[in-house]
């Protein structure tokens, strides 16, 4: 989907943009890529030294695997118990404001029914009379034909 403001946008700048990615090669993948060089390194110097067994290394993966994991688990933890105050707090607050506004709707629809049974009261009683006449009259001619 095009937007209606897609005529408006201005073509990038390319001096903006090569600084950006200049800062971006800077701030984010210069660090990145130090970071990965130093744990490199540092692998490579342990196995070199023949540093620990292969179940200690074994053992260090799975605590890197299982910290991370237990992290997010704690988040996730301290996300639902934060929904199921709020849950509470809603309980406790929503049934006062919602009978609230029954209430007043209740209100508002006896209102309507007084108006419309106002306002059909003119044509209804004159139609009732009509057809009650009407009703007596037909029972007086059944009564006289009958005899």
């Amino acid at each position: 989907m095009s937007s209606s403001l897609d005529g408006f946008r201005r073509p990038p700048n390319p001096v903006t943009q090569a600084a950006f990615r200049r800062q971006v090669r800077l701030e984010i993948y210069l660090p990145l890529g130090l970071a990965l060089l130093a744990v490199a390194i540092l692998v490579a110097v342990a196995v070199g030294l023949s540093y620990g067994t292969r179940s200690s290394w074994a053992d260090v993966a799975l605590v890197i695997l299982a910290v991370p994991l237990a992290l997010m688990l704690l988040l996730l933890t301290v996300a639902l118990g934060a929904g199921v105050y709020a849950m509470v707090l809603l309980i406790r607050e929503v049934p006062p404001v919602t009978s609230g506004l029954q209430a007043s709707a209740d209100r508002l629809a006896a209102a309507a029914r007084r108006g419309s049974d106002a306002a059909v009261k003119p044509v209804m009683i004159p139609s009732g009379i009509a057809a009650a006449l009407a009703e007596v009259g037909r029972s007086v001619r059944t009564i006289f034909r009958a005899e």
